[in-house]
Order: structure tokens, then sequence, then C-alpha cells
């Protein structure tokens, strides 16, 4: 069996009281995940302490060969990417694009000492890439929530890493940018050398085809982890939530609604 890209076991974080109560979970190789649950189950705690902004009252957590509290943190990080609108609060409006994306090379915002002209080529490639080629000359400020969204993809993949984390990635976006975005996301799964893809979200209309496993929280526990055929059930996000759901699949897309 392959090493997992990331890997938590018995995972334990307390702050006044139980946040997160042993979780175990792993990705391995070629699997995209989604994390699903209620408010208040654990999820952004577990994402903090992934990427290094909360440290584990107990437990273990490994990126790749990397553990944390064995090995330099900024090193394991500089292996996570993360897409969250938390950023965009830490961001000076007046800074150019093309400098937000760079500073994901090694994983700071708002650049004091610029890097080079191959850092900042790299980052007008990914630009053009995500089809926003137009925003070379552009600041950060007066962007759109999508386009926004999209350079922080971009600053993410500027990294050497192996999970990508996307901390509910449509949040603030219309319906017609959401789905834009949702296709490209898509595309970005399928490539053959794309990062093991985290995305957390509310929503189960959100969930890409490319995921191929989700993991369920609730009350600060693991309540079901596995296959997305296998874990995606009526029965599973009823007892999560709380009341009784009905869950359809349209396509290779899902939806979700009360009974």
């Amino acid at each position: 069996m392959p090493s997992p890209v990331l890997e938590v076991t018995d995972l334990t974080f307390r702050r006044g009281r139980p946040i997160l109560k042993g979780i175990s979970w792993r990705v391995d190789p070629g699997q995209h995940w989604c994390i699903l649950g209620p408010n208040g189950c654990g999820k952004t705690s577990l994402i903090n302490l992934i990427t290094g902004y909360d440290s584990a009252t107990d437990g273990t957590m490994r990126i790749g060969d990397s553990v944390f509290g064995d090995d330099d943190w900024r090193e394991v990080r500089r292996r996570v990417g993360l897409v969250t609108n938390t950023l965009t609060t830490y961001l000076e409006s007046g800074e150019p694009v093309l400098d937000v994306i760079a500073s994901g090379r090694e994983a700071k915002l708002n650049l004091i000492d610029l890097p080079g002209t191959a850092v900042f080529r790299e980052a007008a490639k990914l630009l053009k890439q995500v089809g926003c080629d137009y925003l070379r000359e552009a600041l950060w400020g007066p962007l759109s929530q999508g386009e926004k969204q999209k350079v922080l993809i971009c600053r993410a993949l500027m990294a050497k890493f192996a999970v990508l984390i996307l901390d509910e990635p449509c949040a603030g976006l219309d319906p017609v940018a959401r789905e834009h975005y949702l296709q490209w996301m898509q595309t970005l799964a399928a490539r053959p050398k794309s990062p093991s893809l985290v995305m957390v979200t509310h929503h189960v209309e959100e969930i890409l085809p490319a995921i191929t496993h989700c993991l369920l929280l609730k009350d600060g526990r693991v309540f079901a982890s596995g296959s997305k055929h296998d874990i995606l059930t009526s029965a599973n996000l009823s007892s999560i939530y709380g009341s009784t759901v009905k869950l359809t699949q349209h396509g290779e897309r899902y939806a979700l609604r009360l009974v």
C-alpha cells in the first residue's frame, strides 16, 4: 500500500473544551475528499491543524514523510495548499495580483522582498491556465469574488504540495459563477499530476464528480469515512444534520432536501 499524502491519528484538540475527539483519517495518492458536517462539528478546527494554524492537544499528523512536531512546521506547511476566504482579510487591496500569486511560493502574504522574474513568469502562466490572463496588471481589491477565488487557487498552486484544501470555496459566488468555478476545479482534479483535493463544504450540491471519498464529522468525531458512494446516503446525512433529509443524484451531482 502506498504511503498516504495526509494522515492524522487519534487527533484531539481542546480550546477550553474538547473540539476534536480522536480523529483518525488518511488520504492516499489519487484520492479527492469532501469533508461534510453541520456548523460546530470541527471542520474548521481540523483544517487549522492540518495547515499549522493551530496545534493539536494530542495525536499525530503526517504530511507525506513529514510529521508535525518532529520536522520544521514551516517546511511541512509548504506541502499543504489552502484556499480560504479568510486569506482575503489579510491581503492589501492595492496589492498586485501577480504579487498575491507569487507569495504562495513561500507561503507568505504581503511580500516585502519581491521574488525573481522566474517566479512571476510562473504566476502569469497559472493565471492564463485559469482563464484570467486579463488580470496580469490588476490589483487585488477590485476583483470579483469569483476572480479572487481563482487567484487564490493560483497562489496555492505556486507551492510544491501534495494536498490542496478548499475551505468553502464557493462562498459568496452567485449560482453561475459557482458552476463555472466548480467546472474549473473538476478540470484541475482530472489532471494527471493534480494534488489530492480536500473540499470542505456545507452543500452536497458542490461535491464534484472528481471527489472520490467523503469524511463526515459530527460533534468533533468521525461519523463515517470512506468511498463517496458508500458514505453519501440519506441515512448518514440525516444523522449528522439531525433532520430527516433525502439525498438525490442527478448525473454525477447531488442534491439534498428536507423530508
